[in-house]
């Protein structure tokens, strides 16, 4: 990580808060690189292998939420509701939605989200 110009090693925090686990990353077909801390899967599975079953669930959960998400704010825009109020709803949904999501990638493949890189 960097902050004004100052690296640091971030390993030994990942370390503690995620016991047993690798740092992972993933390349996205758009050139982005996604971290995660993962564990190795039940079936003998790399970490490298489990970061990538993450992703590609985290890719099919954004796209099926987008769908909701552009339906509920063009729902508010036709039933003529204030900007502001469809915004708070739609955050409140998106701040639940990207909980659960975070909650299934650890459960399901033993791996936490960490960002970009």
């Amino acid at each position: 990580m960097a902050l004004a110009g100052v690296t640091f090693d971030m390993t030994p925090l990942l370390a503690l808060m995620y016991p047993g686990r690798e740092r992972v990353e993933i390349s996205t077909p758009d050139g982005r690189t996604i971290v995660y801390a993962c564990k190795l899967g039940p079936a003998g599975e790399t970490a490298q292998e489990q970061g990538a079953k993450a992703q590609a669930a985290f890719e099919e959960n954004v796209a099926a939420f987008s769908e909701v998400f552009i339906g509920e704010m063009m729902s508010g825009i036709d039933e003529d509701k204030p900007s502001l109020a469809t915004g708070f709803e739609l955050n409140r949904k998106m701040q639940s939605w990207a909980g659960a999501n975070f909650t299934h990638l650890e459960k399901e493949y033993g791996c936490a989200l960490l960002g970009e890189s």
